[in-house]
């Protein structure tokens, strides 16, 4: 633990806590987000979303304390009434979670004013604007690196959509097949009377139920299947079905939580993704029911 201005402000210096993280979705127009925006950790290290091809960065430690005493001290974050500053549906927002003095804290930001607010509500949704502002500055100033990990989470949708005029592989992993981890992670595809196409929106808007965390020996095959690239299309002749394959690198807290830090489009609240580690369960293939 580490305290500032004089033990007001502590927080856990550790590299695996996170002090601050950045979604954005919520709305028509929201897209998934398969990783955060931003992550700051307790050691001053950054991460930045948020795709699959994520960077990292580090804060110094004065730069770090600089940036908790303004949004403690100065913006006054933590003594907020108010933590939703959303009132127009189907806007986008931007997700704020904030954890220091042993507390955690939760803030959404997105349209607010068109009705009758109180002074201290708008002064409120003007200082967290502010703060997000300066929070995206202290990280956009440094140099960053490509950020990758031994450990990673396998994500795999059905694709009603492949590109058939490129050469797409056959998926030949033995370890388990596209159909079953897709059904275990987007659950079974709805039935659509109307049309060939019945996609859920699972990993295209929306977050799947669960995620299966490879061992690295897993990692290592996959992204040699995939020609080091985060993602491509596989074919698989056993359902004749075509699916897109993802590899998202685990961030440094991911692991020890057991849970894959995503938001979706239309996500208001935030839950992370369940992440299953060993063997799937001989039911996914055929049900999507959560275990």
């Amino acid at each position: 633990m580490r305290q500032l201005d004089n033990g007001t402000i502590i927080y856990d210096s550790s590299a695996e806590a996170v002090l601050l993280r950045t979604f954005r979705g919520g709305g028509r127009l929201g897209t998934l987000n398969l990783s955060p925006q931003l992550s700051i950790y307790g050691d001053g290290s950054y991460i930045l979303g948020p795709g699959l091809q994520m960077r990292q960065g580090h804060l110094s430690q004065e730069q770090l304390s600089q940036l908790l005493h303004t949004l403690v001290n100065s913006y006054g974050l933590l003594t907020f009434h108010r933590q939703q500053f959303y009132e127009v549906p189907d806007q986008d927002a931007v997700l704020l979670q904030f954890n220091v003095n042993n507390q955690h804290y939760q803030f959404l930001y997105s349209t607010f004013g068109q009705r009758q607010e109180s002074q201290q509500d708008l002064d409120e949704y003007q200082r967290l604007g502010q703060a997000l502002t300066t929070l995206n500055e202290a990280v956009n100033q440094g140099p960053t690196t490509a950020y990758d990990t031994t450990r990673k989470a396998l994500l795999v949708r059905q694709d009603f959509g492949p590109d058939l005029r490129q050469p797409i592989p056959t998926w030949n992993l033995p370890d388990f097949s596209l159909h079953q981890l897709a059904v275990f992670e987007c659950g079974p595809v709805p039935e659509d009377i109307t049309g060939p196409n019945a996609d859920s929106g699972c990993l295209t808007f929306t977050t799947p139920q669960r995620a299966l965390l490879l061992t690295p020996e897993q990692s290592r095959t996959i992204s040699d299947l995939l020609h080091g690239q985060p993602s491509g299309e596989f074919y698989e002749p056993a359902t004749g079905l075509y699916y897109t394959v993802m590899l998202r690198a685990l961030l440094p807290d991911e692991l020890n939580q057991g849970v894959l830090a995503m938001y979706g489009s239309q996500d208001l609240t935030y839950s992370g993704v369940p992440l299953q580690q060993g063997p799937l369960p001989t039911t996914a293939s055929s049900t999507g029911s959560k275990t």
